[in-house]
């Protein structure tokens, strides 16, 4: 399911109410005609409705937004700062033993740190959860490439994949390419593992700069 799941329904969303009590039930049918096996949903939305209805336990997977922009998926962010706030939504997903696919992973493509798209991909993308504009993302991407230069990856999009795979609750990784060369470098880089304590440390300390600033 991609709709956003809101507290009152809005934007096209669902509320958890009828998530749970419409939708879920016309996706246990499909399954018990045998038509699907496993159902989950896109983690957009309102905070207290997502976990809500991930604490229920009533689907297989979650479709998670989390990277090195916005890391509230996974861990508590301080007051100000400049992305929606998942509150932890990982913990929640763990504890209902729901798979997690993470998306966003790169945040559409602005933890490269450039605003330049590539001819394949698409000519422009709107940021879910991090800042309010791509150019904004890229912007703030760039100020973490002290992370490279003091040598805790090779590259921003390296350390990007490498920070979402640090978190034992992320099942598996989006990762959206234009290229085979792009996909062979994501695997590289996830071949290398999770980012070190170390560097995890570092780049919280570079997220504290961002508190404060507009979205």
């Amino acid at each position: 399911m991609h709709n956003h799941i809101t507290e009152d329904g809005s934007d096209g969303g669902f509320t958890p109410e009828t998530v749970l009590g419409e939708i879920v039930p016309a996706f246990e049918r499909l399954r018990q005609q045998g038509k699907i096996r496993f159902f989950g949903i896109t983690a957009v939305g309102d905070t207290a409705a997502l976990h809500r209805v991930v604490d229920a336990r009533a689907f297989d997977t979650a479709q998670v937004s989390y990277n090195m922009l916005n890391p509230s998926a996974g861990a508590a962010v301080p007051p100000g700062y400049p992305a929606h706030d998942y509150g932890n939504l990982l913990a929640h997903t763990k504890a209902a033993d729901m798979g997690v696919i993470n998306i966003r992973v790169l945040a559409a493509g602005a933890l490269s740190g450039t605003e330049d798209r590539h001819p394949l991909g698409s000519p422009s993308v709107e940021p879910i959860g991090s800042g309010s504009s791509y150019r904004t993302d890229a912007e703030r991407a760039r100020r973490i490439e002290p992370l490279i230069r003091e040598g805790h990856a090779e590259s921003l999009i390296e350390a990007g994949l490498r920070f979402a795979i640090a978190n034992d609750a992320v099942s598996t990784v989006l990762v959206g390419y234009s290229t085979l060369d792009q996909l062979e470098d994501a695997a590289r880089s996830i071949n290398k593992g999770p980012l070190s304590r170390a560097a995890l440390d570092r780049l919280a300390e570079l997220q504290r700069a961002f508190v404060g600033e507009p979205r």
